[in-house]
């Protein structure tokens, strides 16, 4: 190939919906600013820039001069813009007006405040499905990037890639550039040197193309120092424009001046790590066993690339809160186009459409060294879009209050969905009557959000984890510990957190609040219970009954107006009393487990992230002051309340970490001092 080589060079700068402003703040001030200022001083340098919508909403608001000199360096014709879902989603996993509808926001945006319509797209974590070329190249999208690994998948070698390909599906033709998955790791950690060395070994080669994340120059571990202090960004800038070979090049310049180097047909795939974070525990510790026992062999290189992980879909099995979110989002989506084709003329359909967009957020939907779903204000901040969208939609078509009785969540057993003027609650009669939705409509907040405790392979490896700062550090290399002992944390749940979660129990002995079921007698939390449904014009009450081996159970839980109410009689399968303690468990979760104005209504106001036990009373509030909620919680007498954090242990690009992620609240009544029923509400109060 005559010429230089060209080097496609860009970064993708993300922040989460939902992330702390301190976090986006820190982010602009070490990563983006410095890096488009040291840009600015380079107007021989010519890179590609993607910015996920929201993020540049919150830099023309938060940073303008940020926004600005971005704005600069796009007119200076020094940046390419890339378009992409404004909101950052999957792609793949979007109903196809929801596909074009992000993308067409991102574009419309980048025409309106930079004056530029963009060619090519990023893709969100590089998730791509065969069927993506129809729908991108409809919206006008000529280029996309996705990385090598894409390549290998497909049978190329990732050492002989370089220009760009053509794709498509039905005739649709959409090209595709392979990221250079080395040169993305050697950047910018290794010496410029190592860079230019690599590169000079694809002198051959029309393009390559290496892109990023924008946060790994400044705010990973160690970066800022490492890029701008120590004068990494400014060597490789020096060392690539005086080196004859080679050239900076924007991916539109390549696609004007190169013709494709031949088709191609990428099987479902996303980056190595993403795959093997998808995967069940049992496979990706088999996965992790298979690479440490290839690693020994010759040409372990080229076998490794050979294992693969998971489908990026089976975050959907893996996590089934992650799943709820999902089908939540798709129902809403068909809701929102059903009334448009009604309503279309009204205005509140755009407000609706721009919360659903919202929560199909990418951030939330997955978990890997980034946190993910792990991370409560991520969730939170999805789904409270989504129920942001759900209330508006109600607006609009009436149907403010209503009771659906199917399969909602994709898992083939039937669900109860019961929306009051206040309340969304979603409970499961296969799973034991369990409430795995309780939402404020009013706060836009779901109580049930408490996530269940699992085992991760990076589990395994935190007794051999470092301690405290390390430095300069790629989130591909081990992460350290932020605090000793979280290995005593590891604890996993019996069943799903949901609330409304009963067993029977021994009449003897404290029970633990958080995880009491291995001294139960009988837990039901996957027990099925058969179900009545009695709709009522301002909620709804379902009747669940269990006739088994040992116990036979009326439980009777009513939705209304802003309280959830549930009864419970339970006894022997012949009539006659039980022996022992009847137990039923909350899992609720507010903002935060020990900040500022969260407590229980309690003397000396324990925080939501405390541990305590309560014989006698017959109620105690979960009170949350920023967010203005009240939770009250009362049970019929002879009760103990014990309540005590659910914690996680997870790992992000600071290291592993301790997660607050709710409250498990256990009540216990011996059934022995019991005449009648034992009922327990929560009544929810907006401050």
């Amino acid at each position: 190939m005559s010429g230089p080589l060209a080097l496609c060079f860009g970064v993708h700068n993300h922040q989460p919906i939902g992330n702390f402003d301190e976090v986006l703040r820190e982010a602009t001030t070490l990563a983006y600013h410095p890096f488009l200022a040291r840009l600015g001083a380079r107007p021989e340098v010519r890179l590609t820039l993607h910015c996920t919508g929201s993020l540049l909403v919150w830099l023309r608001e938060q940073a303008p001069a940020t926004f600005d000199l971005l704005g600069a360096l796009v007119s200076a014709r020094q940046v390419e813009l890339l378009t992409g879902g404004f909101y950052e989603p999957i792609l793949a996993i979007l109903p196809d007006h929801d596909k074009r509808g992000q993308i067409d926001r991102l574009t419309e945006y980048l025409r309106t405040e930079f004056g530029v319509r963009p060619r090519g797209m990023w893709l969100a974590e590089r998730v791509w499905e065969p069927q993506l070329p129809r729908v991108l190249q409809a919206a006008g999208v000529e280029y996309v990037l996705v990385d090598d690994r894409h390549f290998a998948l497909a049978g190329l070698s990732p050492e002989t890639l370089g220009g760009y390909y053509l794709t498509e599906e039905q005739g649709a033709t959409v090209a595709v550039f392979p990221i250079n998955e080395r040169l993305r790791h050697l950047v910018p950690f290794a010496d410029v040197e190592k860079s230019l060395e690599y590169l000079g070994e694809r002198r051959h080669l029309s393009a390559v193309t290496v892109v990023d994340d924008g946060e790994k120059f400044g705010a990973w571990p160690g970066t800022h120092r490492h890029v701008y202090e120590n004068g990494w960004l400014d060597t490789f800038f020096d060392r690539v424009l005086a080196t004859p070979w080679l050239r900076f090049a924007t991916f539109a310049e390549v696609v004007d001046a190169t013709p494709p180097v031949g088709r191609v047909y990428l099987p479902t795939a996303s980056y190595q790590e993403m795959e093997e974070w998808a995967l069940p525990y049992a496979a990706a510790t088999a996965l992790e066993a298979a690479k440490r026992d290839v690693g020994g062999l010759d040409g372990a290189a080229r076998l490794t690339t050979l294992l693969r992980g998971g489908f990026w879909r089976n975050f959907l099995v893996k996590y089934p809160e992650v799943a709820d979110l999902y089908w939540k989002m798709v129902r809403l989506s068909r809701a929102a186009e059903a009334a448009r084709e009604r309503h279309g003329a009204d205005a509140r359909l755009a407000q609706a459409r721009e919360s659903l967009w919202r929560g199909q957020a990418n951030d939330a939907y997955w978990h890997g060294v980034f946190g993910g779903c792990y991370l409560p204000h991520l969730r939170r901040a999805v789904k409270s879009a989504l129920l942001d969208a759900e209330v508006r939609l109600a607006a609009i078509t009436g149907d403010v209050a209503a009771t659906l009785v199917e399969d909602v969540n994709g898992d083939g057993r039937g669900e109860i969905v019961v929306r009051t003027p206040a309340l969304a609650v979603t409970l499961n009669p296969s799973r034991g009557g369990t409430i795995t939705e309780l939402a404020v409509l009013g706060r836009r907040h779901d109580l049930a959000d408490v996530l269940t405790r699992r085992p991760e392979p990076y589990h395994a490896l935190l007794d051999t984890a470092a301690g405290g700062d390390i430095g300069l550090r790629s989130v591909h290399q081990p992460p350290p510990v932020k605090e000793a002992g979280l290995e005593l944390l590891l604890a996993y749940d019996d069943f799903r957190r949901a609330s409304l979660l009963d067993g029977l129990f021994p009449l003897d002995g404290a029970l633990d609040p958080v995880a009491p079921w291995a001294q139960s007698r009988a837990a039901l939390g996957e027990t099925r219970l058969s179900p009545a449904v009695e709709v009522a014009a301002d909620g709804a009450t379902v009747v669940l009954s269990l006739t088994g081996e040992g116990l036979a159970l009326d439980k009777r839980v009513t939705v209304r107006g802003a309280a959830l109410a549930a009864r419970y009689r339970p006894r022997r399968p012949d009539g006659g009393p039980l022996e022992g303690r009847w137990g039923v468990q909350w899992n609720l979760a507010l903002t935060a487990g020990s900040g500022p104005g969260r407590y229980l209504d309690l003397p000396d106001r324990p925080s939501l992230a405390s541990t305590g036990r309560l014989p006698g009373a017959t109620g105690v509030t979960l009170v949350d002051e920023w967010l203005g909620l009240e939770a009250r919680l009362t049970w019929s007498g002879g009760a103990e309340l014990a309540w005590g954090p659910v914690e996680t242990v997870s790992v992000s690009e600071g290291g592993y970490e301790r997660i607050y992620q709710g409250l498990a609240l256990l009540l216990a009544w011996p059934l022995a001092a019991q005449e009648g029923e034992m009922e327990t509400t929560l009544t929810v109060v907006e401050r």
